[in-house]
């Protein structure tokens, strides 16, 4: 009997390891699984492993106990599950749980020759009570899942048959047999942990094969002539649970998922190659920045005035209080504020002129609307009520497309030609905005690349991308539907001087109103100027320029930025600095000509400069449209992509 219960069991165990293993084929490409509340019935074999260490007084002989053994029997009961989340399941169980066993050993007895043949058979039965947690979705293969729970068992039934029998001299002869209960018999207390594999059967109906080991807390009996023995069980065996909830609500809760997450975070180095992101280093620095002031004030379609979107008039709500040495120095947050910084220049140099033209797109927007004299004189009409410019050194011009069109094919090249364009003789009006500062703190590296994720069964109505540092929002950005790799550049003075680190989040909810939330961190390591000369690390001033040097799809240097070269970049070019010159596009036109285009711009600066300073170092990237520095759904900062910045670094 035994011998074919222990080849049942080894045949039962080897059948759940191929259905798990066949199923993990079957489904590895399961998204998260949920399993709906259910109620069903469980059975199995338990492998019971005896293991006794007690004298047992029979016949004036003392018996020692000591040999484990296994034996099999069963175990049988009720279920039920519930789920708390796509992790963590609820289960109770309540059942009959059976822990027979035989203990035996052979003892010498009396004389030399005399041996007995000595065995236990015990029958144990309890009621078993087992609150289980299970752990879902924790690898890829979904619907398995691990438990961990404790067993809780109430004796009801606990002899024994002992049985003492002379094996020699010949022949043997039975000498002793003895029933009775095991005196004081303990509740058993025990711990549980294993797995199991989840088959659907049909929409509401599953079967689950499982393996558990039970280790015991506490010993068979409290008598000492039974202490110790304890009684740890292999368990296998099937659940076959219904579910309490219908078929439709089940199906959709399986179907609706929802990934987030990060493929990967990257940062470019100054050659703009690529690299995984370890830390950022915030570095104190004495730190010049020159911010171009594009002379174009753009329009939405058939509208006279500028949006709020792409000019931002302060002077109206501070009443002509505007200071341009308090506005953020941020190439974006600078070009929606150009008229109220042309006006107050104005109003520093009453002697200067100024022009304004308005003009239109050509196709929805035509010249005979006089939309482009409407949208000169809102400018004019500005700056004379606001800042108190004398109306006669304003002179107004009109037309249809700009001298200079943006692309027609294309709607982004439409957006830039309706537009206001500001020109004067005095270079003063139109000078770039120039951040200088004896320590500023710079990141690097400065530009910092997230490559997320979202997967979802259904349509995905928001997400959320925030990056803060010491609870304080840096960036944030939102959409719905597919995500796009998410460029962060870092300006001067945006990062704290310490070693917080950055935080960032990204949250995602879909159709299904399901949601889902992961995030990171990025050490940061600050180094200030008293540091770095304790470490004796290299002091370098930095000076970064940005020039609109370039009309659309053009690589020649305008006369006025060849001045502005003059006058506020060659003095910062000494003998041993680095020049590093990077040109870019904007996403208008193909990825390889806007490459090449790129390459040209920066070329031609690269030409301009050491024709004039020979013995610096210098070097060209053309970067193209790869690193997107200024948002090119906004015509400024399409604007202002079609640039190259210019790195002066020059050791101390």
């Amino acid at each position: 009997m035994k011998t074919t219960l222990l080849k049942g069991s080894y045949i039962i165990i080897c059948t759940l390891f191929v259905l798990i293993l066949s199923g993990t084929n079957l489904f590895s490409q399961d998204s998260n699984f949920v399993m709906p509340a259910n109620l069903g019935i469980y059975g199995g074999l338990n492998f019971n492993m005896h293991t006794p260490s007690f004298i047992f007084p029979s016949n004036n002989q003392n018996i020692n106990f000591n040999q484990n053994n296994t034996n099999v029997w069963f175990h049988l009961g009720f279920i039920g599950n519930y789920p708390l989340n796509e992790t963590f399941t609820i289960s109770g169980r309540i059942g009959y749980n059976g822990l027979k066993g035989e203990l035996s050993k052979i003892e010498r007895f009396g004389s030399p020759d005399t041996l007995t043949s000595n065995t236990m058979s015990a029958d144990l039965h309890y009621i078993e009570i087992s609150p289980v947690m299970q752990f879902h979705n924790l690898l890829p293969w979904k619907r398995l899942y691990f438990l961990a729970g404790l067993e809780f068992g109430i004796p009801i039934s606990t002899k024994y048959t002992f049985k003492q029998t002379q094996m020699s001299p010949l022949p043997a002869q039975s000498t002793v047999s003895r029933n009775d209960a095991i005196p004081n018999a303990t509740l058993r207390f025990s711990g549980a942990i294993g797995a199991g594999y989840i088959f659907n059967i049909n929409d509401n109906s599953y079967l689950i094969p499982e393996i558990s080991y039970r280790i015991p807390f506490n010993h068979v009996s409290g008598n000492r002539d039974f202490t110790t023995w304890d009684i740890p069980q292999l368990r296998v065996g099937v659940i076959l649970t219904f579910s309490l909830e219908k078929s439709k609500q089940k199906q959709n809760e399986t179907y609706s998922n929802l990934e987030i997450g990060f493929r990967e975070v990257n940062y470019y180095d100054k050659e703009r190659q690529k690299h995984p992101l370890q830390n950022i280093r915030v570095e104190d620095v004495q730190y010049t920045e020159l911010f171009p002031l594009v002379p174009y004030i753009f329009c939405d379609e058939n509208q006279p005035a500028p949006s709020d979107s792409t000019q931002i008039l302060t002077g109206k709500s501070e009443k002509g209080e505007f200071k341009i040495d308090m506005v953020e120095p941020d190439a974006m947050k600078i070009n929606v504020k150009t008229l109220d910084i042309v006006g107050k220049r104005m109003s520093e140099n009453p002697d200067a002129d100024l022009t304004i033209t308005g003009t239109i797109d050509n196709k929805k927007e035509k010249p005979e609307s006089q939309l482009p004299l409407r949208r000169a004189e809102f400018a004019k009409e500005y700056l004379v009520n606001i800042y108190k410019i004398n109306p006669e050194k304003i002179n107004i011009k009109t037309g249809g497309l700009p001298e200079k069109p943006s692309a027609q094919t294309v709607p982004e090249g439409d957006a830039e030609n309706r537009r206001i364009e500001l020109s004067s003789s005095n270079p003063k009006i139109l000078a770039p905005i120039i951040s200088k500062g004896e320590s500023q703190t710079i990141a690097e590296p400065n530009l910092v690349e997230f490559i997320p994720y979202i997967n979802s069964t259904d349509s995905v109505t928001s997400w959320q991308f925030e990056i803060e540092q010491a609870g304080q929002t840096i960036r944030n950005v939102k959409g719905s539907g597919d995500i796009h790799p998410i460029q962060f550049v870092i300006i001067p003075n945006e990062l704290k001087k310490s070693q917080i680190p950055l935080d960032y989040v990204l949250s995602a909810t879909n159709a299904k109103d399901l949601k889902r939330t992961v995030s990171g961190s990025i050490p940061t390591e600050y180094f200030s100027f008293i540091r770095k000369k304790s470490e004796e690390l290299p002091d370098k001033t930095i000076s970064k320029y940005s020039l609109i040097l370039f009309d659309f799809d053009n690589a020649d240097i305008s006369e006025k930025d060849k001045a502005i070269i003059e006058e506020n970049i060659l003095p910062e070019i000494k003998f041993n600095s680095t020049v590093k010159i990077y040109g870019y596009t904007d996403k208008i036109g193909k990825e390889d000509y806007n490459k090449n285009l790129s390459e040209r711009r920066a070329i031609a600066v690269k030409d301009l400069l050491s024709s004039k300073v020979k013995e610096a170092k210098y070097e060209t990237y053309g970067v193209g449209e790869n690193e997107v520095i200024f948002d090119n759904n906004s015509p400024i900062g399409r604007q202002l992509s079609r640039t190259v910045q210019i790195y002066v670094i020059t050791p101390r």
